[in-house]
């Protein structure tokens, strides 16, 4: 009887290491502890055996799964393979990442199956970017593309596993290719952009490609009240962001909001930059608006600053993150810049906490202008500034004007004499544009999420209108601001902007 058990047993193990949908399930954990189980549309993808796969998604579909599942696999099961994974910035692999050490910290033949160093350390290497090694010669690689695709030279590997490929360059792509090792096999998930005339695009149509689409409703907890949500979110089902973000269809065409050669020639090491994240629970035990005060002054951690300072604030509702910069006027290579020295993000905090923030730091770095967006709760926070009577020592009228991203800017008269308007939220966006070509935008490499921002916020045509992606664009919201408060002296003396909160500003002229 034994004798005839043996080969049965090792069938059965053979068949779980061949599928990665079965090896995931008899390996990998859910975070409650629970056996790994797969939507049916993860386990159609994992089954597939094509060389070539590639993925038009909605969010929320467990593609980071998916990915976390391939990578493990493919190091765990067979000696000597080579595994990169890879996605425009940074973001995109953090997520993957975390969910690959959560499942290495969670199974025991996982960690045995890491080799070691002299020191008798897991051979898990973070710097300058994460890899890992296994005792049986295979190498787990994560690698952000940025503009160019470097990360990616002088790598050579059997599997190549991309997340967000919608986004990656062209240069990247041609540098990702190079990669691939003879017979190697190739995943690509993504959300669509939208671009056209792009290698994912290309992809997406190519008969040589196995190709999967994933919209959001597929994933089992998708009710009605989240298809109500993302309909108010997008503006309903005929916009590029219902199409992209939810249907997962290329859907109408959209275009690079900012160009990622020049983003990335503007994002360096700013030893200053701080980062600080408040949320409503920091606050709630907070009795009296002095407490909250204090607690706030201590989260932030400020201290007097000299120079010349700009404030942006995008202010959403209670539920929604709230994004404050900070930025400096500077000198780069002698020549004028802005530089981003603070960013404040706040979760769940109420709008009168936010307007006690921009007090605070009002009182810290006397900044020439604060703008603020607003839309949300920016108007409350705007007329809270400028109304109570605790703020009335810090003057702020002069230096604070609230902008509604839908009203027009004056920016300049025809030869008749008539005013040339633009959209305002155009042209905002036209001021960054300026700075990042100029070099005079100076933003911090160092914050994952300044950047993937910048880099995957697109828009769109409508009856000759502008339309801009939403949702992942509250720092992007904050900077524009913070940049046209800037700008505002010179709008003042041409007619200004029509439609924003009435409230003079004196600053200076930006970007000459």
């Amino acid at each position: 009887m034994e004798k005839q058990e043996a080969p049965y047993n090792r069938r059965a193990v053979a068949r779980v290491l061949r599928s990665p949908r079965q090896w995931g399930e008899r390996y990998l954990r859910n975070r409650d502890d629970s056996a790994r189980r797969y939507w049916p549309h993860q386990a159609d993808d994992l089954e597939c055996d094509a060389r070539n796969i590639i993925h038009l998604d909605g969010r929320s579909v467990g593609k980071s799964v998916c990915l976390a599942t391939l990578a493990l696999h493919k190091a765990f099961v067979r000696g000597g393979n080579s595994v990169l994974v890879a996605a425009p910035h940074q973001g995109p692999l953090d997520t993957i990442i975390e969910e690959v050490e959560f499942q290495i910290e969670s199974n025991p033949d996982l960690q045995a199956s890491i080799a070691v160093n002299a020191q008798k350390r897991q051979k898990i290497i973070r710097k300058p970017y994460f890899k890992i090694e296994y005792t049986n010669g295979s190498i787990l690689y994560f690698r952000p593309a940025g503009a160019y695709g470097d990360p990616f030279r002088s790598l050579h590997v059997d599997l190549i596993l991309v997340d967000e490929g919608a986004w990656l360059t062209e240069k990247a792509w041609k540098a990702l290719w190079s990669c691939l090792n003879a017979g190697g096999r190739m995943r690509v998930y993504s959300t669509p952009s939208g671009l056209r005339g792009t290698t994912y695009y290309r992809l997406t149509h190519s008969k040589k490609w196995k190709v999967f689409r994933w919209p959001s409703w597929l994933n089992p907890n998708w009710d009605e009240a989240q298809e109500e949500d993302a309909l108010e979110k997008h503006g309903g089902r005929d916009t590029a962001g219902w199409q992209h973000e939810v249907a997962g269809e290329h859907g109408r065409p959209s275009y690079g909001a900012f160009n990622l050669e020049h983003l990335t020639m503007c994002r360096l090491d700013i030893p200053e930059y701080e980062c600080v994240e408040i949320t409503g629970d920091e606050l709630k035990d907070c009795m009296t608006e002095e407490a909250v005060a204090d607690r706030i002054d201590m989260l932030l951690n400020l201290a007097p600053a000299e120079g010349l300072f700009y404030i942006g604030s995008d202010t959403g509702y209670t539920a929604d993150p709230t994004e404050i910069v900070v930025f400096r006027e500077t000198t780069e290579n002698e020549k004028f810049a802005l530089r981003l020295v603070r960013r404040i993000h706040m979760e769940h905090v109420a709008y009168p906490y936010i307007a006690q923030t921009l007090a605070l730091l009002d009182r810290y770095y006397n900044p020439a202008g604060i703008g603020v967006d607003a839309g949300g709760n920016g108007l409350s926070v705007v007329q809270e500034l400028t109304s109570l009577d605790k703020y009335r020592e810090l003057n702020l009228a002069p230096r604070l004007r609230g902008y509604n991203f839908g009203s027009s800017v004056v920016i300049g008269e025809s030869e008749d004499g008539r005013s040339i308007k633009k959209q305002c939220k155009e042209y905002m966006t036209s001021l960054i544009n300026k700075g990042l070509q100029a070099r005079q935008l100076i933003l911090p490499v160092q914050d994952v999420e300044i950047e993937s921002q910048f880099t995957t916020h697109t828009y769109s045509l409508k009856t000759g209108n502008v339309i801009y992606s939403k949702g992942n664009d509250h720092c992007i919201d904050a900077v524009r601001v913070a940049l046209m408060i800037r700008e505002q002296e010179r709008l003042d003396g041409i007619g200004g902007v029509v439609g924003d909160l009435p409230m003079p500003v004196m600053t200076n002229p930006i970007f000459v």
